[in-house]
């Protein structure tokens, strides 16, 4: 069962890991987006030139916010599931950031 609960503990980190990752990207992204933004504007550019790296941006900014989505909630559920029905409890988890509570990612899902 130690085994077990030192595996838990990895996986649990290393989702987190994701997820600060994910974060991360998504700070420069918009910081990106800004520059570019304030470029076009100090250098007085048309806006058709930023347009097609605007879009880009944002789209890039959409994937990575779905991307937290699909880490922060499917992922910890699917985790969290597994844990439970090997027995283990929060403790085995480790400290550190605590993970979502399963009813609200749950309700999270549903709606």
């Amino acid at each position: 069962m130690e085994k077990l609960k030192n595996t838990s503990r990895v996986i649990a980190t290393e989702l987190r890991q994701a997820e600060r990752s994910i974060n991360l990207a998504q700070r420069d992204v918009a910081q990106f987006l800004l520059t570019t933004l304030d470029a076009t504007e100090a250098h007085k550019l048309s806006p058709a030139i930023s347009l097609p790296t605007v879009r880009a941006t944002l789209g890039a900014l959409t994937a990575l916010a779905d991307g937290q989505s699909q880490m922060s909630v499917r992922a910890h559920i699917s985790a969290e599931r597994a844990g439970q029905g090997l027995g283990l409890d929060e403790i085995a988890w480790g400290s550190g950031s605590p993970k979502p509570a399963l009813a609200a990612m749950e309700e999270a899902v549903a709606a």
